[in-house]
């Protein structure tokens, strides 16, 4: 993105809100959701551990496809690895939704819909920031080097497949740097930092989950080759970056040449060409 940032009038609040000054309501989400297939029950909390955990309760109950859980704080917010989310009250967006796979769905559905969350997380902001926003395999996103969010997707299988899945997101909002843990290096960031005013987080979320309907919808599908394209096309690192990745066998270390259909990092070893389904972006950069 070059020029000037294009703001989306949805995006943009008549008169900017103050941190923590107007909370989300949860009638008003509803509302503004309600042709939403992830949206069809709303629950909104002041204060939990974790959606993610609030989500797999429902499921567990019989929750049904839709269900989404809203905080506006979590105490035990979580990445992957069990790595800390900061979620100060009113800062940010912290959601998870249930997802039913269908009888017929895909193998890779799980691995669907977490490329489905990145993008719909960068074509969310994408509107709002003067910078260009990277997607970072598996499933963070940057912008100006700082981390804007995050997707954690889990799911409870009854032995023959998926039951359902959870997926997670958190996405910085109006966070002043002071609210991010000193421990993350600075690496922490928000829309409100970046663009230099508050955004509306009820406007982001609305548009967040019908981003995320459109995705997820291909995921269902089963066009992950779409969800790779569109991933690529949005994830710098994902093609022609030396590359080191953390897996459960150690650090490997490639040329990136894209992602798979099934969400696999796809790396040209001096041992051969690798898929990498699990593991962490530790470093890359550009070959001179």
């Amino acid at each position: 993105m070059s020029g000037c940032a294009i703001r989306s009038p949805l995006l943009v609040p008549e008169f900017p809100r103050a941190v923590g000054a107007s909370g989300l309501v949860a009638s008003d989400l509803r509302a503004d959701l309600a042709r939403c297939s992830l949206a069809r029950r709303v629950e909104l909390h002041k204060c939990v551990g974790s959606t993610n955990d609030e989500a797999r309760r429902l499921g567990r109950v019989g929750g049904q496809h839709g269900a989404l859980v809203v905080a506006e704080e979590q105490t035990r917010g979580r990445g992957r690895r069990e790595r800390r989310w900061d979620s100060p009250a009113g800062g940010g967006i912290y959601l998870s939704v249930l997802l039913r796979p269908p009888a017929d769905a895909a193998p890779d559905y799980a691995a669907g819909v977490q490329l489905a969350a990145g993008i719909a997380i960068a074509e969310t902001i994408t509107p709002l920031v003067p910078n260009p926003v990277e997607l970072v395999w598996p499933n963070d996103l940057f912008c100006i080097g700082l981390k804007m969010a995050g997707v954690l997707v889990e799911g409870e299988t009854t032995g023959q497949g998926f039951d359902f899945l959870v997926c997670g997101i958190g996405l910085n909002v109006n966070q002043a740097r002071e609210d991010f843990d000193p421990a993350l290096g600075g690496v922490g960031g928000s829309l409100r930092m970046i663009t230099g005013e508050p955004q509306d987080r009820h406007a982001l979320l609305v548009r967040l989950l019908f981003n995320l309907e459109s995705w997820e919808q291909v995921a269902r599908a089963g066009d992950g080759q779409a969800l790779a394209e569109r991933f690529v096309s949005l994830s710098p690192t994902s093609v022609g970056c030396r590359t080191q990745v953390r897996t459960v066998e150690g650090l490997v270390e490639g040329e990136s040449v894209g992602v798979t259909a099934q969400g696999a990092l796809i790396l040209k070893t001096a041992a051969g060409v690798r898929e990498i389904v699990v593991g962490e972006l530790e470093r890359a950069w550009r070959k001179r």
